[in-house]
């Protein structure tokens, strides 16, 4: 367990999908990125879900960082999930607020911080995701694309250890997907970094894979592991 950010053991989830693996057992490991294709939006959304303790298994342990969380009480739940981004095309901007509201929200709250300092210390993701003209919009002002891009500018804000995302709907945007890319390996990087990817295709994301699972007859059958990042011990030294 303490080598994944991420586990699920003989899960089943709410409305268990017909064409999924019942139970379900996953594992993401630390540094990993793993993606499931084959899944739609509905499909993808009862496990994410799930695995960012959103929804409660009808059976089974979800365990984040050697640590099982089905049962934590409400006070680690929530300090649990700051450290995971969740993106997906069912989430929505405030729209009485400004996108760099929007996006700010949690380093303000959290943090203590500024909307400038916020702004500044993420110039690069701004940049990067080509949010930057729109900054002072309002949500429903912006094209669609950029409305999904603020989304993943909201959550990668949190410098998470884990990301959760769905790719479906307008998040297949291609150029967003190629700006998201981008900025991905540079988060990759990171000591603590790991990521879960779901939808129906996601060939854009196929180089930053290690694994790539395929929904096949109601298995998740292996079709690629390309070890494209290796996972250097020092990764797992806070956990020792």
């Amino acid at each position: 367990m303490f080598q994944h950010s991420l586990s699920l053991r003989s899960v089943s989830l709410p409305e268990h999908p017909l064409d999924w693996p019942a139970p379900l057992n996953l594992d993401l490991g630390l540094r990993e990125v793993l993606l499931i294709e084959g899944a739609s939006l509905t499909e993808s959304e009862a496990l994410l879900r799930v695995a960012a303790t959103l929804t409660a298994p009808v059976e089974g342990q979800v365990w984040h960082w050697g640590k099982e969380t089905t049962g934590l009480p409400r006070e680690e739940l929530y300090l649990l999930r700051r450290q995971i981004a969740y993106v997906s095309p069912r989430q929505v901007l405030l729209h009485r607020l400004t996108l760099l509201d929007n996006i700010a929200l949690g380093p303000i709250y959290h943090q203590g911080w500024s909307q400038t300092e916020v702004r500044r210390r993420h110039a690069p993701l701004l940049e990067a995701l080509g949010l930057e003209p729109y900054l002072s919009h309002y949500p429903p002002q912006v094209p669609e694309a950029v409305y999904f891009r603020a989304l993943w500018a909201r959550e990668l804000v949190k410098g998470p250890a884990l990301i959760l995302a769905s790719l479906m709907g307008p998040l297949q945007y291609l150029k967003t997907q190629e700006m998201v890319v981008l900025w991905l390996e540079h988060y990759l990087k990171e000591p603590e970094s790991a990521l879960l990817l779901l939808g129906r295709t996601l060939t854009t994301f196929h180089p930053l894979a290690h694994r790539i699972l395929k929904l096949e007859a109601g298995h998740l059958v292996e079709l690629h592991f390309s070890g494209s990042q290796e996972r250097p011990l020092t990764a797992f030294l806070p956990l020792v």
